[in-house]
């Protein structure tokens, strides 16, 4: 039960990342060329969901197996090379989010020290009257008097990411030496452009049918 709403909330997130930013996008497109004009906090927020979209779809993509890679080789090996080579890829994925989830401890740690600012996103009203101006800069980094998002927290699904990837990286590792899979599970995007041209194919011949009857 937990694992189906953890991954329906995943999806959702998603999804309302890609509908977020598919909206900014076209509002901005409207404002600038039908009432010529802009909003620049449209283009940091557009950018903001953008990288927040690939960062947290990336595990998932590892999860439902929808990353594209080049297999060729290790599918000719024999089963044993096989999940030798899976687990020494899988272990080669998890240094590489390790060395990525330090590298965002260091660079947030620095962004929060700093106190640097989105240069257009601005806090709420309700948000900023709410907050004690001391509090709210030396914990949150939040200057009241000019209330722009921290980076820091705009850019902490570096952060959640890289962990989400490390985790689904794990699993994958896990079940390899298990047994219960072989390996990374790619697109395969020529199957799935076959399927799709049969289903044209007999969408269009039962059209015919049709029209014959």
């Amino acid at each position: 039960m937990f694992l189906k709403k953890s991954s329906a909330l995943e999806e959702g997130i998603i999804c309302l990342l890609l509908v977020s930013m598919t909206l900014l996008v076209f509002v901005e497109v409207i404002s600038r060329f039908v009432f010529n004009i802009g909003f620049m906090w449209m283009e940091e927020a557009t950018l903001t969901c953008g990288a927040w979209f690939v960062l947290f779809g990336m595990s998932y993509g590892v999860k439902v197996g929808a990353h594209i890679g080049v297999d060729a080789f290790v599918k000719s090996l024999p089963p044993k090379a096989k999940k030798i080579t899976s687990i020494a890829a899988v272990f080669i994925c998890l240094c590489y989010c390790g060395m990525f989830f330090y590298g965002s401890m260091v660079y947030l740690a620095k962004m929060y020290d700093v106190g640097l600012a989105m240069e257009d996103i601005h806090l709420p009203a309700f948000l900023i009257n709410v907050l004690n101006p001391d509090s709210a800069w030396d914990i949150l980094k939040i200057d009241v008097d000019d209330p722009l998002m921290p980076i820091w927290i705009m850019q902490s699904i570096l952060l959640f990411g890289f962990a989400l990837l490390f985790y689904r990286f794990l699993q994958l590792l896990i079940k390899i030496i298990q047994g219960k899979t072989q390996g990374f599970q790619f697109a395969d995007e020529a199957k799935e452009s076959m399927h799709l041209i049969q289903e044209v194919s007999a969408d269009k011949e039962t059209q015919s049918q049709e029209a014959k009857l």
